[in-house]
């Protein structure tokens, strides 16, 4: 639905204002012609002197001031400057929160890393000690058997078993 100035002029009332883009607002400001327009006005700020001016004509009643929307004060940008800061700060602390954590996961991985390391280098000596042992077992049950050998007087040279007489 387009505007229609000429409508809007006929019956002005509020809820139509309210409706309106702020180029249609600006529209309806220079035909008064007594609206005195800023560059860089907010649209708020521009509907809230038509509406002033409209209630100063008597076209509408002085009850629409007191429920139209309040023009934001100087504070407003300042107040948004800070909002902004504050969540940039949030966000840099979010962000400080989630680097902290993936560190203790990369600490925490290097860890149960260097735990597996341990555990398999003990491993591996404790095999190699197991096979020491039985070397030594192996070696001591020769050395059994080659005195055993010896001592018989029946048995002479080593032949690999085979008795010679």
């Amino acid at each position: 639905m387009s505007f229609n100035l000429d409508k809007f002029v006929a019956s002005p009332s509020v809820e139509e204002l309210d409706s309106l883009k702020k180029s249609e607002i600006v529209k309806v400001a220079k035909h008064y012609g007594y609206i005195e327009l800023q560059p860089l006005m907010r649209k708020d700020e521009i509907k809230r002197y038509v509406l002033e001016y409209l209630v100063d004509e008597s076209v509408l009643p002085s009850t629409v001031l007191e429920r139209a929307i309040t023009v934001p004060t100087d504070n407003t940008f300042e107040l948004k400057r800070l909002e902004m800061e504050m969540n940039k700060e949030v966000r840099l602390k979010e962000l400080e929160k989630e680097e902290k954590e993936e560190r203790e996961m990369q600490m925490q991985k290097e860890k149960e890393e260097r735990e597996m390391q341990r555990e398999k280098e003990e491993r591996e000596e404790r095999e190699r000690r197991e096979e020491k042992a039985r070397d030594y077992e192996f070696r001591l049950k020769q050395l059994e058997l080659g005195v055993i050998k010896g001592s018989d007087p029946k048995i002479g040279l080593d032949t690999g078993g085979i008795r010679c007489f």
